[in-house]
């Protein structure tokens, strides 16, 4: 064997490192650094380029610059820093000028990346990558040996009875065509066999693969510890280590054949469903597979429900709002990206489930680990499920069960049970559901659903929405201006501060509320008691609304309403229907802005009802009628004249006592000019 060496410059003409005229030997050449021209001559030559664009053959060369190629001849990048791309099956044709004749190179590999940037490869069979970068090999219709070494390599044998050496790093090997010889060497490993267009059946217990004509058939295999089949029906089985089975497309068998088995789908174009208890897929790439001895799961990019087994399960959700059930055991569930749920619903006993602290224990959840989970499902039974800061969904399914929100957006539903839901800060949706619960939305804007049961709510801080549902409920709305509507049953409805609404929006007929005397009769109504209530929504059908000394605003909603604000600035809105809106006494609306009336919606058909006023305010006169006009007052006591502001609003002023002064002013918006027709005087 001889060994040549080159210069490690660029000269005007490249080196031209050639082994012996007569050498028929196994030679060594090292063209170190510049751009040179490598010829192997005759025998199994190693060439390395180095740094440089060089042209390495491994052949003949004749005086017409003719190359006939001759033994087995490898292209050796070890030295190379970076990783290097070589395509042995792309060829190119080009001619260089080489000491006067030019050389004609036909079906020329090109390389890229580290060493190989720039060179042209002629002959070469077998490839050595570089030691310490992430190689890109690629062989021929021949038998190539693709040696990666160093680095995370991606060889891919193409046809012919290829051998390929992983070396150190997390490899994939791609045998192709033919009886290949597929070794991993150090790292983790894969055995990628999607480019085949027949199904494989490969076994990393006995080392060898099948399958008629598949790419598996006829390869053996070592230090392997991940298998990829095709997209048809593959038989994938194990070893007794710790291996990935990945079946693509197809309804696949995959065995784990002893070890801690993944059953991985991340390749898979749609969301998969996998439940490792039953051995079975059924969506996605898992559609019609059988997992027998696997233990673990890495799901898609898409949604997919992952059900575990008895084992200690490791569950990888990846991207997509995927649903997790590890079963019993100690799981590992990571959802990955996307709001993932842990699933308890199969529990045979209790769960306490904890995302802020990560501590879980009871039925299913005992020593489980969740990581990335933002959603919770308990079980059928009396369950303890807590959040974290961020947005979390939490049912708690059958049982009594104790909801915490902590930070965040949450949304809890206790369903079924007596439960007590917490939603800690943030605006939360809370759901009681069926069952005598207990609320509290705590700080923020939340919105509460009692459900059925005579409940018990408190809205805390914020500006909440209460509802109570059909039960004899509590509910109070704590600070903040909050909507209550108390629904079916003799409700206690507690405004708390802030301006508070009591709603009957609901009711399935029509509903009396007095806020002087805090009581409600009728409807959903009936049986209510309210204090710290300052607004009141009717029913669709005919209600009798009345206000307290407060400023009060009563809306009647459709239907023949009678509305009474009593003493304060009230805002009164009838809505559809032929409404009345009443007053017993002037004081009810004042002249001054801090007592004065608003009627927000005066229609045909709706009237002021003044008759309960004495207009002459002498009770000896009887209960005298107010006298309609349009002018000014002319000095009679119990005169009524309507003043068209001219920007939508007209004024009602009563005169009781003659002196020209109005002694009660309303302020309307009408859909017409008023007349004494609109009145009840």
């Amino acid at each position: 064997m001889a060994t040549f060496t080159g210069s490690n410059r660029a000269e005007v003409l490249p080196d031209l490192i050639i082994g012996p005229v007569q050498g028929i030997g196994n030679d060594f050449v090292d063209s170190l650094g510049g751009d040179d021209i490598a010829i192997g001559w005759s025998g199994d030559d190693v060439i390395r380029g180095g740094a440089g664009a060089d042209v390495i053959i491994g052949g003949l060369l004749n005086a017409a610059g003719i190359i006939t190629l001759s033994g087995i001849d490898a292209a050796d990048y070890t030295t190379s820093v970076d990783g290097v791309t070589i395509d042995l099956s792309v060829l190119v044709n080009l001619t260089l000028p080489l000491l006067g004749i030019n050389l004609q190179l036909t079906g020329a590999s090109q390389g890229f990346g580290g060493d190989a940037q720039g060179d042209y490869l002629v002959g070469i069979v077998n490839l050595i990558g570089s030691n310490t970068g992430d190689d890109n090999l690629t062989g021929s219709a021949a038998a190539d040996t693709l040696d990666g070494q160093g680095g995370d390599d991606r060889l891919d044998g193409q046809g012919g009875n290829d051998i390929l050496l992983g070396g150190d790093g997390n490899d994939v090997l791609i045998g192709g065509g033919g009886a290949d010889s597929l070794q991993g060497g150090a790292g983790f490993d894969t055995a990628d066999y999607s480019g085949s267009v027949v199904s494989v059946r490969v076994n990393l217990t006995t080392g060898t693969g099948s399958g008629g004509q598949a790419d598996s058939q006829g390869d053996t295999l070592t230090g392997i510890e991940r298998l990829i089949g095709s997209p048809g029906d593959d038989v994938l089985d194990g070893s007794a280590g710790d291996d990935t089975l990945s079946g693509a497309a197809g309804g696949d068998i995959l065995n784990g054949n002893g070890g801690v088995d993944t059953a991985d789908y991340s390749n898979s174009r749609d969301g998969v469903t996998v439940d490792l208890a039953a051995r079975a897929g059924y969506a996605g790439d898992a559609r019609g597979d059988f997992l027998d001895e696997i233990t673990n799961i890495t799901g898609s990019a898409f949604i997919d429900y992952l059900y575990g087994d008895a084992s200690n399960n490791t569950i990888l959700g990846l991207d997509g709002a995927d649903v997790i059930r590890g079963g019993a055991g100690a799981d590992t569930i990571d959802g990955g990206d996307g709001p993932d749920f842990a699933n308890y619903q199969g529990s045979s006993a209790a769960v306490n489930v904890n995302l802020l602290a990560n501590v879980n224990t009871g039925g299913d959840a005992a020593g489980d680990t969740l990581v990335n989970i933002e959603h919770l499902y308990g079980s059928s039974f009396d369950d303890t499920l807590t959040g974290e800061s961020g947005r979390n969904i939490i049912g708690g399914e059958l049982g009594d069960d104790t909801l915490v929100g902590n930070g965040g957006d949450d949304s809890l539903s206790g369903e079924a049970g007596d439960d007590n839901l917490d939603g800690g800060d943030g605006s939360d949706r809370l759901v009681g559901g069926d069952g005598i619960d207990t609320i509290h939305g705590g700080i923020g804007n939340d919105s509460i659903d009692a459900g059925t049961g005579d409940d018990i709510v408190f809205g805390d801080d914020g500006n909440d929405s209460i509802v109570g549902g059909a039960g004899d409920d509590r509910l109070d709305g704590g600070a903040g201006h909050d909507y209550i509507e108390g629904g079916a049953g003799a409700d206690t409805i507690v405004g708390g501060t802030g301006i508070d609404t009591a709603s009957y929006a609901g009711s399935s007929s029509g509903v009396t509320i007095d806020l002087q005397a805090g009581t409600g009769t009728g409807g959903d109504a009936q049986g209510d008691t309210m204090t710290g209530i300052e607004q009141v929504y009717g029913s669709a059908f005919a209600d009798s609304l009345s206000g307290d000394a407060g400023n009060n605003g009563l809306w009647g909603g459709a239907g023949n309403d009678t509305l009474q604000g009593g003493v304060g600035a009230d805002l009164l809105k009838g809505g559809t229907g032929n409404d009345t809106f009443l007053y017993t006494s002037v004081g009810e609306s004042t002249v001054a802005a801090s007592g004065k009336d608003t009627i927000a919606d005066f229609s045909t058909g709706d009237h002021i009802d003044l008759s309960a006023i004495d207009a002459d305010g002498n009770s000896g006169n009887g209960d005298t009628a107010f006298t309609f006009g349009t002018g000014a007052f002319t000095s009679h006591a119990g005169e009524l004249r309507v003043v068209d502001f001219g920007d939508g609003r007209q004024g009602v002023y009563l005169d009781t006592n003659g002196d020209r002064q109005p002694d009660s002013i309303i302020t309307v918006y009408a859909d017409h000019a008023l007349t004494a027709a609109d009145f009840v005087l």
